[in-house]
């Protein structure tokens, strides 16, 4: 159930609603419906998974003034569906929809404390008819998306920002200066913001309720990390078998389908252990990959490995050079530009699996975020000890022909003792200084400090201070947004049972060391699959997925429509960027004096957007 749209009006047209939803058949391709009340519009298209026959939204209580659209999946739905039978509700169909309902009935809006899973969903609840109220909830992770905004008396939410302007003709359209200066800070749009100034994304684990014309927004859950010192100190073997068991459970909840599931395979430890342990339970799968012509980025001999070593029938298409051309295509799904192009292999693996006949796949989105595997956590235990050091002679130590990445030298030259100022730095897209350069319009010196606080992230362990901000932040806001439009651009829906939120919360628990060991990352996961997956993949350092971007910009001629969209009077038409920098950071990078891949990557991608905005 994939893709959901609605309105809160006086006056609802009933074509308005129906074309708003038509945006979103790529999410949703089998069924479609309508629902219109006094004063409110639910529209929903869907991806039947669940209780095929049965499942058609938008979907109501018995008496029908309880009402949601709702996109995702509820992965506890059949324990909660027998404890509210047990309390007396009636249920007319299988769905997990029908669910939410009842759930909702039973414990208001606590009810989303109860849902595993991932979900996005609109409900209206008219039951008091002179203070009806829309509620409006996000997963724990941002899994699935979910827009709004505001014109005048009307508000509107959807799955997707175009349909919004479809509810709200008054909306402007026009871009949002302070989200592209975070896009060059960041490399990505961190929530609320959108490239659109009236959309915002309701952020992960919170929920929206309209009532009485008022709009609140509050959490609902938080990942909590015990303070520095204070963790349990498990037996290590029984540390290992205890997150086994919880991996098996969130694989075994996660699969749950009336439709084959299939599941993504990239080589590394991640998605070996899940289509390992998806065969364990369901026998022989299939399973999805995609090498890369460019030796520097290609995987498939180990995916190869693990496909042989679990009896798989594998699929493998190779991404080429020729295939950049799809970069139109992904920002139009996207609605955002981003500085990367990792969304390209992403949506054409995705197009593989639809292709297969599968609309399920497991994917392992999160088992970084959740056990530190991405390099920059073991960068930052690497630079912590030069801290305390003056910063002059750091930076002289940067210039010295060490083995670290461009990140770690920032970081090693520039970094504080306070995690969220290094958290930056990891992550820059570009300096403040160049962003200043670079963007002739909008407030380039706007900071997320928002997204970045957390209670009592000084409590915690350094690589738990990591933790947190990478949940809060780039998990939601580039991970699982990518990964959400690419998928849904091919009508599959994309699951990720390492973000379990059961599985999560044992692991905040664990000890920093279980998770990153003497500069082994995801260590218990890789004890846990010892035996299992091949060796060759077990222990393998994290590659991660890619596309060889900065190679496809030192090309002597891009594609038509790049050059088109990067012409200094197309540049200029836009009037977002200094034409004569952008000459310049596209040469120094062709002549290969320095990296600039991620900024005119950015560059071009929202050249792109600005030509599908409308």
């Amino acid at each position: 159930m994939c893709g959901i749209v609605g309105l809160l009006a006086d006056d609802i047209s009933r074509e308005q609603l129906a074309r708003a939803n038509g945006r979103l058949a790529h999410r949703g391709p089998d069924d479609d419906g309508l629902f219109m009340g006094d004063g409110v519009g639910l529209a929903a298209r869907r991806l039947s998974i669940i209780d095929l026959a049965g499942g058609h939204q938008p979907l109501s209580n018995e008496t029908g003034d309880i009402w949601i659209a709702y996109n995702g999946e509820v992965m506890n739905a059949p324990a909660l569906r027998a404890e509210l039978q047990a309390a007396g509700h009636q249920f007319r169909t299988r769905s997990d929809t029908e669910v939410i309902v009842h759930a909702y009935e039973q414990w208001g809006d606590d009810c989303v404390t109860r849902l595993d899973g991932m979900f996005a969903f609109g409900l209206w609840d008219g039951r008091s008819p002179h203070q009806p109220r829309l509620l409006l909830a996000r997963d724990r992770f941002g899994i699935k998306p979910l827009h709004y905004a505001q014109s005048g008396a009307r508000f509107a939410f959807a799955s997707a920002i175009r349909p919004l302007f479809d509810l709200l003709p008054a909306l402007p359209r026009e871009a949002n200066s302070q989200a592209l200066a975070q896009l060059f800070r960041w490399g990505w749009v961190p929530t609320p913001l959108t490239m659109f100034a009236g959309v915002k994304q309701l952020p992960a684990a919170h929920l929206l309720v309209v009532e009485r014309g008022q709009v609140t927004i509050r959490p609902y859950w938080t990942p909590l990390f015990p303070p520095a010192n204070e963790h349990a100190r498990p037996d290590e073997r029984e540390a290992v078998a205890q997150f086994m068991t919880h991996l098996r459970e969130a694989v075994a909840a996660w699969r749950m389908s009336d439709v084959p599931v299939g599941s993504l395979l990239s080589g590394g430890v991640d998605s070996g252990a899940l289509a390992a342990l998806l065969t364990e339970l369901s026998g022989p799968i299939h399973t999805f990959h995609i090498a890369f012509a460019a030796a520097s980025h290609d995987e498939s001999a180990y995916a190869a490995q693990t496909a042989q070593a679990i009896g798989s029938r594998h699929h493998t298409l190779t991404f080429t050079n020729a295939d950049f051309d799809h970069l139109p295509d992904v920002v139009r799904h996207l609605e955002s530009p981003q500085c990367s192009a990792t969304s390209i292999p992403i949506y054409l693996l995705y197009r593989a699996c639809r292709e297969a006949g599968f609309k399920v796949i497991l994917t392992g989105e999160g088992a970084d975020e959740l056990l530190g595997g991405y390099h920059w956590f073991d960068g930052d235990r690497r630079v912590r000890p030069f801290l305390p050091l003056p910063r002059p002679l750091r930076q002289l130590v940067t210039c010295l022909p060490l083995p670290i990445s461009a990140a770690g030298r920032r970081v090693l030259a520039n970094g504080t003792s306070e995690m969220a100022q290094r958290f930056r730095l990891w992550h820059e897209a570009a300096a403040p200084d160049v962003v200043e350069q670079m963007l002739i319009t909008g407030d380039w010196r706007l900071e997320t400090e928002t997204s970045l606080s957390i209670s009592n992230l000084q409590s915690l362990h350094p690589l738990h201070q990591f933790l947190a901000l990478e949940t809060a932040t780039r998990l939601p806001d580039f991970i699982n947004l990518e990964v959400d439009r690419m998928s849904m651009a091919n009508s599959v829906e994309a699951r990720p049972p390492f973000l379990d939120h059961r599985l999560w919360e044992f692991c905040a628990q664990l000890p920093p060391e279980l998770k990153l060991n003497r500069g082994m990352n995801k260590w218990v996961l890789r004890q846990g699959m010892a035996g299992v997956l091949p060796a060759a993949v077990a222990h393998r350092p994290k590659q991660g997925l890619a596309s060889p971007h900065a190679a496809w910009w030192r090309m002597e001629k891009l594609p038509v429509w790049a050059e088109e969209a990067l012409h200094p009077t197309a540049l200029t038409e836009t009037g977002d960027f200094n034409v004569a920098l952008a000459a310049k950071l596209r040469a120094e990078h062709g002549n290969g004096r320095a990296d600039h891949s991620r900024l005119l990557m950015g560059i071009l991608t929202t050249q792109l957007w600005h030509d599908m905005k409308d």
